[in-house]
């Protein structure tokens, strides 16, 4: 065991290397950085029109930079029954009303378009070596267990470095442009969203690498990694428009077996709810994972 989790370490540090030689880790991280600084400051604009609208209707001068009536408007009764409504759940709005604005939207932010990310970068890593034959000079040095654990945990420190770049670039665009930005509660509500999201990811990770390891196209591999992106959502979202009573509580398990069916409870402040969320998406990205490894284990390289 200790020998496999050391070839897992050096492959995944081939694997850091490899990807800044070829740049994707560049690419990596400016899709994250550059994409949490224009979706920062396209939400911090938008925020600024809305607090003009509500200065214009209450008969006030109208700030010139936004965020100036942030807090007014969070604590307004129409705006807290509206987030209520929208998250469908009154403790758990009532949790995310206590965040500062700007990282209650990197959350948001990190949460819905990581998953995508992961899936589009991710999903063709092992069978373009496949399809290459690079993979073959690995296997003389290393099982194929190792390596394809290796290949999932220096994934995973990519995809961590690019989550905390993003953070950085959402709280450094708050910091210059909203006005009563508050430093440090911010850069720790968005580094505790950023190792959420980083879990949630993780599971995504899981389902891209089992993907890679069935098929040798890489082309092949971000197709059906994008289907079975949608296909999981899909179940997901099915299973939790028609859970009930009776045979149809099933239908919870078979949320409990996608991602998606522990995103809500990574939202909640309370550990109760958070951690059970944190392992089982850990343990889905590494059983993903483990079921492409059940073909690929057995293929002929």
């Amino acid at each position: 065991m200790r020998g496999f989790f050391q070839s897992s370490g050096i492959v995944a540090g081939q694997e850091w290397a490899d990807a800044f030689r070829s740049r994707r880790a560049l690419v990596l991280l400016v899709l994250y950085f550059v994409g949490a600084l224009a979706a920062t400051l396209l939400f911090i604009k938008v925020l600024h029109q809305v607090e003009n609208q509500v200065e214009s209707a209450v008969g006030i001068s109208q700030s010139r930079q936004a965020g100036a009536s942030t807090s007014a408007l969070w604590r307004s009764h129409a705006f807290r029954e509206g987030l209520i409504k929208l998250a469908g759940d009154d403790a758990l709005a009532r949790d995310l009303l206590t965040l500062p604005p700007l990282a209650l939207f990197y959350g948001w932010l990190s949460f819905a378009f990581t998953p995508l990310l992961v899936i589009l970068l991710s999903s063709a890593r092992i069978a373009e070596e496949v399809w290459s034959g690079s993979v073959r000079f690995a296997m003389f040095r290393v099982s194929r267990g190792s390596w394809v654990f290796g290949k999932l945990t220096g994934q995973a420190a990519q995809l961590l470095v690019a989550l905390l770049a993003s953070g950085a670039a959402a709280w450094a665009m708050g910091w210059w442009r909203l006005a009563g930005f508050d430093p440090v509660a911010n850069a720790l509500v968005i580094l505790l969203f950023a190792l959420k999201a980083w879990v949630y990811a993780f599971a995504w990770l899981g389902v891209a690498l089992a993907v890679s390891q069935l098929l040798t196209s890489p082309t092949l591999a971000s197709v059906f990694g994008l289907i079975a992106l949608m296909a999981l959502a899909a179940v997901s979202g099915l299973a939790a428009a028609f859970t009930g009573p009776g045979w149809r509580s099933a239908l919870d398990l078979v949320r409990m077996l996608t991602p998606g069916g522990h995103e809500a409870d990574l939202w909640r402040l309370d550990t109760a709810h958070a951690v059970p969320a944190v392992l089982f998406l850990l343990a889905l990205g590494l059983a993903y994972t483990a079921a492409g490894y059940a073909r690929f284990g057995r293929r002929d390289l």
